[in-house]
């Protein structure tokens, strides 16, 4: 029996089909095993429970950036540490974009956009990463992107924002055994990041940038927390 040669038809689809699924499968896989690299050696032989839930967490993350059912313009993960704080910062985030892109000066643009972000932050001890000795902040912020032709080959925008964020919980120790008191529950949080497309299609992208996180003292505390972080977006 003759073995029937696909079409050109349905050739086309097959590599069409491969091809939005490589895209797409990166944005599922990267905050997996970037989650399996930040996770500490002892913890996972002492808390192999602890582990595979707090795992489940960003597996379910990964799994809403593959899949986007939220209808998000943008999703982004952010690994992050500031050592004056031993701390460790995994930040997941959807970003929606707001309005059309505006002219702004010469050749730049401006385009406001609104992040929906979770964040997990690790602090150390003298024993290293500690799985229990953790912080979770949920944020919303607006904020624009100033967007250029690419500079040096390197550099294509800058991103500014400013919001609110709900921290759970609102003390955590410090590596020399101090408590961390960010006063409240309620902290305001902005961040500064000046990033590049990895092609023109401007698919992927990066940054670098600053967060900070503090109450502006509406509580007697205002211990606030900052981080240096790397992000990786995927713009669907």
């Amino acid at each position: 029996m003759a073995t029937r040669k696909p079409s050109k038809f349905e050739l086309y689809n097959l590599k069409m089909t491969i091809k939005i699924m490589k895209k797409n499968l990166s944005a599922f896989v990267f905050p997996i095993l970037f989650s399996l690299i930040l996770m500490p050696t002892k913890a996972m032989s002492t808390d192999i429970g602890g582990v595979l839930w707090r795992g489940a967490t960003w597996a379910t993350l990964g799994a809403i950036g593959y899949t986007n059912p939220f209808g998000a313009d943008s999703f982004r993960m952010t690994f992050g540490g500031y050592p004056d704080h031993d701390a460790l910062q995994l930040e997941a985030n959807l970003r929606y974009n707001l309005g059309e892109t505006m002219p702004f000066i010469s050749s730049s643009s401006i385009r406001p956009f609104l992040d929906v972000s979770y964040s997990s932050w690790q602090f150390l001890k003298d024993d290293g990463l500690s799985m229990t000795n953790k912080g979770n902040a949920f944020g919303i912020a607006p904020g624009a992107r100033f967007e250029w032709p690419t500079f040096a080959y390197i550099t294509n925008f800058i991103d500014v924002r400013a919001g609110v964020s709900i921290l759970a919980p609102d003390k955590l120790e410090n590596k020399d055994g101090s408590v961390r008191n960010f006063g409240g529950n309620f902290t305001f949080s902005e961040q500064f990041a000046i990033g590049g497309f990895f092609s023109t299609k401007k698919r992927w992208e990066w940054q670098l940038g600053v967060q900070h996180h503090s109450n502006h003292n509406i509580y007697e505390q205002n211990n606030g927390i900052e981080f240096y972080n790397l992000t990786f977006g995927y713009n669907y």
